[in-house]
């Protein structure tokens, strides 16, 4: 209710972004269609049909794509969403992680030429079909993951004799059943009676989509304990290794066999082993010890656990150059994939469905700049800044998943009293939603904000930022979520800052 906003005056300004809520009413008409999900492409008023198609074939692309638009990383889906919702995107060439949206027309007719790396997408709102090729025997696909291990916010309760486990596992999976894995763990003290891959099972978060915070169902089974009443979805290969008197906390289980589960999200053994090299993080790897068990039998959360990582490919992959801390005036290129957090979850939030996408350039010189696109919210953005993270005792809570701390760099802002203050003067405002339910701005000039002894040594902050990625995340504050957590600054949505936004040389 508009209630908690009178909690100061100077949270009036708040009732605004409120009053969908209080009165029932949408603030920009499009709350209803949660942007990300229908295409828009500048079609208003009724949802499109129809889909994204590659341009005949993977590693094909059009011959004139038109003038690129702005870089992303991600993953094909997320190139999608962006494309969709960004005014003048017409089509995309997608080349292993990194899309270029692209202003150019592109059809089932378009001419095209075969390419290493890239795959041009386009939207048709008819079916478009490509001749299948003849079926062939496929060899086995196999690839290696890995899992660093701890305890999981999911897995804290007090009085726990294991909250320090630790450790790690190297997994290597086939699609033709092949599975093993190899465990090391540390500072555990109870038996250990189970070991699995989990596969994430809906989540309203990006960590409770994915293995950060995600709870689902076991879809391989590891070493473990066989006997009745301990944790037997079937049959085991072997035991887990145990603890001994002289070495209590460190064990390791070599090589052990995977055994899929039945009925594992029905899927075959290609299927699943496709869609973790597909989608690794959806699953996490969770170690199960007595302790844990007798904590919350009959729950499968575990003693310590980690999201699974695909190992990399032997392929050709552009790198940045080793970092020079004594040139004062190197620039480094990062982004961000912003979505609500964990943290800013609240009930009845209008900016629930905000995404966006962040890219930086930072110099060591003082230049800071970001371009920010946003999209799904609903109340104004009021606020967008890079946060070190502070504090925290999980490694969630440590690092830029879950941590929280103070802003090091302002970009833009409202700077009218009453509004979110970072301790610096925005150099410009944050660009209202448009028509079509997207706010973009572009090349905004970023401030750094004083630390506690009031300095502000950029050239080291943006060192430690390229050092550090991980200990720093970009929040979006909105009216609506200002005025839920006031005076404490959540949020509406953030991202983990990452390097790697590539230079347009390296464009298709």
């Amino acid at each position: 209710s508009c209630n908690r906003v009178a909690r100061t005056s100077t949270l009036l300004i708040a009732c605004f972004s409120l009053l969908s809520r209080c009165t029932g009413q949408n603030l920009r008409g499009y709350a209803d269609v949660p942007a990300g999900i229908v295409p828009m492409l500048g079609w208003l008023g009724g949802e499109p049909t129809g889909s994204w198609n590659p341009l005949g074939a993977e590693h094909v692309v059009a011959d004139n794509e038109g003038d690129t638009l702005f870089n992303v990383n991600g993953r094909l889906d997320f190139c999608k969403t962006i494309c969709s919702n960004y005014q003048g995107c017409k089509s995309f060439a997608y080349c292993d992680g990194v899309c270029f949206l692209k202003d150019g027309e592109v059809n089932v007719s378009t001419p095209r030429h075969n390419n290493t790396f890239c795959t041009t997408y386009f939207w048709s709102s008819e079916t478009v079909t490509t001749t299948p090729e003849p079926a062939r025997i496929e060899e086995p696909v196999c690839r290696s993951f890995s899992s660093d291990l701890s305890m999981n916010q999911l897995q804290q309760y007090d009085g726990n004799p294991e909250a320090e486990s630790r450790g790690s596992v190297d997994i290597f999976m086939c699609t033709n059943g092949t599975m093993t894995a190899s465990l090391v763990l540390h500072d555990g003290l109870s038996e250990l009676i189970a070991t699995h891959i989990h596969h994430c099972s809906g989540g309203s978060t990006p960590q409770k989509r994915t293995g950060v915070m995600c709870i689902g169902p076991p879809v391989v089974n590891f070493c473990g304990h066989d006997a009745v009443g301990l944790m037997m979805l079937a049959l085991r290969t072997r035991a887990c290794a145990q603890a001994t008197t002289s070495a209590q906390e460190f064990r390791i289980t070599w090589a052990c066999q995977g055994r899929k589960l039945v009925p594992s999200l029905g899927l075959t053994v290609m299927d699943l082993v496709t869609d973790m090299i597909e989608n690794p993080n959806r699953y996490y790897f969770n170690v199960h010890s007595l302790a844990s068990y007798n904590q919350w039998h009959p729950d499968f959360r575990g003693v310590s656990r980690g999201v699974i990582e695909l190992n990399s490919a032997p392929v050709a992959t552009t790198t940045l150059a080793p970092m020079d801390p004594d040139d004062a005036d190197k620039c480094y290129d990062l982004y961000s994939q912003l979505a609500m957090n964990e943290l800013q979850e609240y009930h009845d939030n209008v900016d629930a469905r905000a995404l966006g996408y962040a890219s930086f350039t930072l110099c060591a010189n003082g230049t800071l700049s970001a371009t920010v696109l946003v999209w799904g919210g609903v109340s104004e953005v009021i606020a967008m800044g890079i946060h070190r993270c502070h504090g925290g005792d999980t490694p969630m809570t440590k690092t830029a998943e879950m941590c929280q701390g103070p802003p090091v760099i302002a970009f833009c802002g409202e700077n009218a009293n009453g509004y979110l203050n970072y301790g610096v003067q925005y150099t410009e405002a944050c660009a209202k939603y448009s028509g079509l339910g997207a706010s973009r701005t572009e090349d905004v000039e970023g401030t750094v904000v004083p630390n506690e002894q009031g300095e502000t040594n950029t050239g080291e902050l943006v060192l430690d930022i390229v050092r550090n990625p991980h200990m720093y995340f970009f929040n979006v504050h909105s009216l609506d979520s200002y005025g839920f957590w006031y005076p404490r600054d959540i949020g509406m949505c953030r991202g983990s800052m990452n390097i790697g936004q590539p230079s347009s040389s390296d464009e298709p």
